[in-house]
Parts: C-alpha cells; structure tokens; sequence
C-alpha cells in the first residue's frame, strides 16, 4: 500500500491537513493548568485568592511526618550501614595493630603486616555488624507490623533480641549484655536521628 500525502495550500503558505480546526485560535498557553506538573510556585491561584504559602516538597518523607519506608528499604539501609561501620572500624582497628606489630622493620615488611591485619579484622567485623543490622531490622518491622505502633519500644525490644540471639552460644550472661548494649546503642542512634531529621 501507498501512503498518500496531501497538502493543502492555503493563501500561498503550507497547511498541515491533520491539524484541529481550533488549533490555530489557541494563541496563549494557560500557564495556571501546568501548575501541579511544576510545583505550587507556577500555579495561578483564583481571581481574588491569596497566594498560595505551601511549601514544595522534592520527597515524600520530608512532606509527611509519619512517612515510614518499607521493610525492604530499612534491611538494606540496615545492612549497609552497618557492614560499611564495621569495615570502617574493623580497618581502622587491624591498621593500627599492623603498624604496631611491625615497628622497627622495614617499609616492605609494615606495609604487608598492615595489609594483612585490616583484610583479617576488616570483613569479618563488617560482616558480624552487618548480620547484627539485618536481625535488628526484622524484628523492629515484625514489631511494628504486630504492634500497629512505631515507637521507640520496638527499637529496644528489635536490638535486644538481635544483640542477644548474636551472642547467645557465648553463655547467658554474655547474651543478656549484648541485648542490653544493642538495645541502648540503637535507642540512643534512634533519638539521635529523630532530633536531626
């Protein structure tokens, strides 16, 4: 088949066949109907309205004050954040230990003894916070989820089971310490981020 184009010539100028009638007649773009496709500041309020004063939000979570995300967003913010802290800690604890076991020797020798005690104390902490923030994440979702409450009570409960199912092949004593000190670091970080957000 052939496509035929036409072309309607109109007082010595070209005309597109395919346009609306009414095209032509629209000379101004009504910029108050583009408002919400921009934001609050390019809508036109009414004739005789006071300009609008809400404020324009780039995130949801800075619009709504009991926005919460989703259980999937919090264990990977949880287990990154707290893989990175261990790595970070765990590095900084083995470069320390190798400069210290390798004083008095030569440049070679401490450069490889730091190598080798950050790569041994580096990961495995990472890997033991990050396991720490993957339980801690369950349970406070469990416990919103079961409670209908986000409170701080399910940030203390979620990083005492986590702390004390960490340590729990360490003896009863140990378990109830770590559940203790989880529990405080994550209620402490908890108030903290609240008061900054």
């Amino acid at each position: 088949t052939s496509v035929r184009i036409s072309r309607v010539e109109t007082r010595g100028r070209m005309q597109d066949p395919y346009a609306s009638a009414d095209a032509a007649s629209q000379s101004s773009v009504e910029f108050g109907k583009l408002g919400p496709a921009f934001g609050s500041a390019w809508t036109t309020p009414a004739p005789g309205a006071a300009p609008l004063q809400q404020p324009d939000f780039l995130f949801e979570e800075t619009a709504d004050a009991m926005y919460r995300r989703s259980w999937g967003d919090r264990l990977t913010y949880h287990i990154g954040v707290g893989y990175l802290v261990g790595l970070v800690a765990g590095g900084s604890w083995g470069l320390y230990e190798g400069l210290k076991s390798s004083t008095g020797e030569r440049q070679r020798i401490r450069i490889n003894a730091v190598l080798n005690a950050t790569g041994k104390h580096g990961p495995g902490l990472g890997n033991s916070v990050g396991c720490l923030g993957m339980m801690f994440s369950t349970f406070e979702t469990l416990a919103f989820n079961f409670r209908g409450e986000d409170d701080m009570l399910n940030v203390m409960g979620a990083g005492a089971l986590a702390g004390g199912i960490f340590k729990s092949q360490a003896g009863l004593r140990t378990a109830g310490t770590a559940a203790l000190g989880m529990s405080a670091v994550m209620t402490a970080l908890t108030v903290v981020m609240n008061a900054t957000r």
